[in-house]
């Protein structure tokens, strides 16, 4: 159950917060170090330390409370997690085997989740069989004007390219559903080890913009639209538009739902409309030209 446990608190961080070594991947790496008090249970791979329960010995700390409650307005990096670990965040054999350990979950007093728990809950459900051995990692302390799901593609693919899905807002537009299909930046590395995934996704970015047979040009229909330095619409539910690389943004998909209604559905639709694109992300195409 420890490993189990591991992977469970290591998607509660964004992966902009991973450590600047190792792999992304859930799983521990190295040899799992565990220690456990009547009241806490720390445990430790050898990229970072997790706590769940009482104290604070841990890079990344979780409290465990019988409700989904915000703990804090979140940390600059790590530090005590911006939300609760309810018993309902937790598989039912997790779940049992923490509360024999460490005891019954306490009520926490607080600005309450549960239906932000809930939606990214359904969300996953839903959009988790359509992204096969992609990974999931919770963003709620680092974006302004976000929270969801960051779904990483697959380590295996060599790639930085990621969709987010969740809820956005700005200024000007009240919360809805939101989702990104994007790639870092040409050249913008956090960690030096990505410096040939950045590479290739630049490759990858030709091929789904290619005006002949480039996925996105096929979902947008229209084989010039990534020569044009402007959103493009597309004819699918809410505001959903491609952005072609002579914007300079990188979310090569932006996409707002109408509403804060059938938002799983909506999501679902677009990912589903992605998968010719995301098919493409695990090909090697060095040697091959796409002009």
């Amino acid at each position: 159950m420890e490993r189990e446990l591991f992977a469970r608190l290591w998607e509660e961080i964004d992966f902009d917060d991973h450590p600047l070594t190792g792999g992304h991947q859930p799983e521990p790496e190295g040899e799992i170090k565990v220690k456990m008090t009547p009241n806490s249970i720390r445990i430790e791979d050898d990229r970072l330390s997790f706590l769940i329960g009482e104290g604070n010995d841990a890079d990344s700390v979780h409290r465990w409370a019988a409700n989904d409650v915000r703990m804090n307005e979140g940390p600059e990096r790590m530090g005590v997690h911006r939300w609760s670990i309810s018993p309902q965040c937790l598989t039912p054999e997790v779940r049992k085997w923490l509360t024999q350990k460490i005891g019954q979950p306490r009520v926490i007093d607080g600005e309450s989740v549960e239906e932000y728990r809930t939606l990214l809950a359904n969300l996953r459900a839903r959009l988790e069989p359509m992204l096969p051995r992609w990974t999931w990692h919770l963003e709620v302390d680092n974006k302004t004007d976000r929270m969801g799901w960051y779904v990483r593609a697959p380590e295996s693919w060599c790639s930085l390219f990621t969709i987010f899905v969740g809820l956005g807002w700005n200024t000007q537009i009240s919360t809805r559903g939101f989702l990104l299909f994007e790639r870092a930046p040409p050249g913008e590395l956090d960690r030096p080890d990505e410096a040939e995934a950045n590479r290739l996704d630049g490759l990858r970015t030709v091929a789904l913009c290619n005006g002949h047979r480039g996925a996105l040009s096929l979902l947008a229909n229209d084989m010039e639209w990534a020569s044009r330095p402007q959103g493009f619409k597309l004819s699918l539910p809410g505001d959903v538009e491609l952005w072609p690389p002579s914007m300079g943004r990188w979310p090569l998909l932006h996409g707002r739902s109408s509403s804060m209604e059938d938002i799983v559905d909506w999501a679902a639709t677009i990912v589903e409309e992605l998968q010719p694109a995301i098919s493409t992300l695990s090909t090697t195409i060095d040697g091959i030209s796409w002009h």
